[in-house]
């Protein structure tokens, strides 16, 4: 069974998918965006390089959608119920060890 945030991660990778579709001819792989942070991270500073479209809204969506969960919903502080309200730094998602180059 699929946990809530793979399933949210999953619905935002296929929307980000058909949003640069239309807006650039070119699809992503979502299989590969879901598992690889490198190519997930060139796909978000794409989605954010793009000018009126909600590809930088989707991006932010996906960032947040993959934070680990809050402890429970009343020590977030935020009283929607939606989780975490705060700005995102532009294009930082996090690398796993072994995706980073050594010198």
């Amino acid at each position: 069974m699929i946990d809530r945030s793979t399933n949210r991660r999953l619905q935002i990778a296929t929307r980000i998918h058909y949003a640069l579709l239309r807006e650039t001819g070119i699809g992503i792989d979502v299989g590969r965006f879901l598992k690889q942070p490198l190519y997930a991270r060139d796909v978000l500073l794409v989605c954010e390089a793009c000018d009126g479209h909600d590809l930088r809204r989707l991006a932010t969506a996906f960032r947040g959608a993959s934070l680990p969960e809050a402890t429970s919903g009343s020590e977030s502080g935020d009283g929607s119920g939606f989780g975490a309200s705060q700005g995102w730094s532009s294009s930082r998602v996090p690398l796993a060890p072994e995706s980073v180059p050594v010198d």
